[in-house]
């Protein structure tokens, strides 16, 4: 006979205190800049630096990439403005942001991204076609 153990990931409750929920939400992607970054400031003067970097997708048939919408803030989204460019590979740490609007005719909208808590910059396309020509 087999015996099986399984450990649950919710925290123990604590005497006392009322049981905690646990939940997670935090993404690590590797990827390709499908465009320039674009970079506006905010109208609380904060920077935000918007992208979209392409994923494999291992589950599908066909070699069409998965295209990951990402948002950096701050000097995270400074950094990528002035160092990074399409086609460059980047390796996001992060969480997903859902935001939700209605538009002016009624019609509701939805947008998950990635905002990235940190960016570590990988290989850089400009290199990798020099290295090639």
């Amino acid at each position: 006979m087999t015996t099986t153990r399984v450990s649950s990931t919710a925290p123990a409750s604590v005497e006392g205190q009322p049981e905690r929920n646990t939940t997670m939400n935090n993404v690590t992607i590797i990827g390709r800049l499908g465009n320039d970054p674009e970079t506006r400031a905010t109208t609380n003067n904060k920077t935000v630096t918007r992208f979209s970097i392409a994923v494999e997708n291992r589950f599908r048939d066909n070699d069409e990439p998965d295209w990951i919408p990402v948002e950096a803030w701050g000097k995270t989204a400074d950094a990528v403005s002035e160092h990074k460019s399409k086609g460059d590979q980047v390796a996001i740490t992060g969480h997903l942001t859902h935001t939700h609007w209605v538009a002016a005719d009624g019609t509701h909208h939805n947008r998950i991204v990635v905002t990235a808590d940190s960016v570590e910059f990988l290989h850089n396309a400009r290199h990798r076609d020099e290295v090639t020509a």
